[in-house]
This record gives C-alpha cells, sequence and structure tokens, in this order.
C-alpha cells in the first residue's frame, strides 16, 4: 500500500476562522504574489508526519489516545500577525497563538517524543505556534507587506478552547490540498 501524507493538528473554532478570514481580506489588498490558505483549511499543525507507511497508523492513534488522555483541554487565542522567516525575505504569512500557560509547548513536547519514538524524525527547532494565511510565490508587494505587518494592531479576540488533536491527511490536488480526519483525540475531561 502506498504511504499517506499525515500530520496532528489543532482544529480553530468558527469564531477564530471569522477573524482570520477579516486579516486575510484586510493583507489580500496588498495585491501580494501569494497563494491564500482556504479558510477552512487554516489549523495549527502540531507535528508534520509526512509521508508515512498505512501499517504505522495503529500506533499513531495508540500514541495520540494516551497523551490526549493525559492532557486536559486549555484555552489560547490568536497572537500577533508575522512572517517566516522574515521581513526581507517573506514567505509565509501567519497569524500566531497566545500560549502564555505553556500548554501549546507541552503538548507538542509530549507528541513529538512519541512520534520520534515511532521512527519519526524529530524537529528540533524552535516551535512558533501559528496558523497560515498565505504562501508568498515573491516578493512582490514585500515593502507594502512589511509596513502592514508592522503596523498591524494586536488582534482582538476572545480565547477559545482547545479540547482535541486530529490525524489527517492531506491529498494535494490542483486546485490546493484536500484534508480528510482520519482520528480525533479528546482530550481528557
Amino acid at each position: 500500500m502506498h504511504a499517506l501524507r499525515l500530520f496532528l493538528a489543532i482544529d480553530i473554532p468558527n469564531s477564530a476562522r471569522e477573524k482570520i478570514i477579516e486579516i486575510q481580506n484586510h493583507f489580500r489588498t496588498l495585491n501580494l504574489d501569494a497563494t491564500w490558505v482556504k479558510p477552512a483549511n487554516i489549523h495549527l499543525t502540531i507535528k508534520f508526519l509526512g509521508d508515512t507507511d498505512p501499517a504505522l497508523i495503529p500506533r499513531i492513534k495508540n500514541s495520540m489516545s494516551a497523551i490526549a488522555n493525559a492532557t486536559p483541554p486549555f484555552q489560547t487565542l490568536l497572537g500577533n500577525v508575522g512572517v517566516f522567516p522574515n521581513l526581507k525575505r517573506p514567505r509565509v504569512l501567519w497569524v500566531g497563538l497566545e500560549d502564555q500557560e505553556g500548554h501549546l509547548a507541552r503538548l507538542q513536547k509530549h507528541m513529538e517524543k512519541a512520534m520520534t519514538a515511532l521512527g519519526f524524525a524529530p524537529d528540533n527547532k524552535a516551535s512558533v505556534h501559528h496558523l497560515t494565511l498565505a504562501r508568498m510565490k515573491s516578493t512582490k508587494g514585500k515593502e507594502r507587506l512589511k509596513e502592514k505587518v508592522e503596523s498591524h494592531p494586536q488582534i482582538e479576540g476572545e480565547p477559545f478552547d482547545v479540547s482535541s488533536v486530529k490525524l489527517i491527511k492531506s491529498q494535494l490536488a490542483p486546485q490546493g490540498s484536500v484534508y480528510t480526519v482520519l482520528e480525533e483525540f479528546v482530550l481528557n475531561r
């Protein structure tokens, strides 16, 4: 059987998704040479697994069930707008998520350890919890983007609950990625 492209992610509620759409529309006015992420596809990737042997899926599910059972639900909220890798060479426009109490970082650490034990490559770079809004195809509009990012106000919004993690299959298609949830792991109540 062929490998499946998988990742582990947290979904965002409609209230946050509506705020993301507002921000995307605000930045679209810059006429950037960018591919905009469909609002329905915006999520927080905690661990990208990549091409995965389907035979590993039961072990992934077992590990994630154990982590979910040991993790209480928590809250987060939208943070600031930023770009990767930097404003001189913007490639990705994103909105950060606040993690003042370290809940996202702890969850990610547990998931990273469990997935590394299953043979997935560890991700050793510092993590910035973010929601991708757009991917830049060129540097067109770079100066306008820099000004807009630097002057963008703190995002106003209510905290939202993080109550589950999803194992998602991603299929690349001409019209964009198609996501299928294979399993949802509800955090311990």
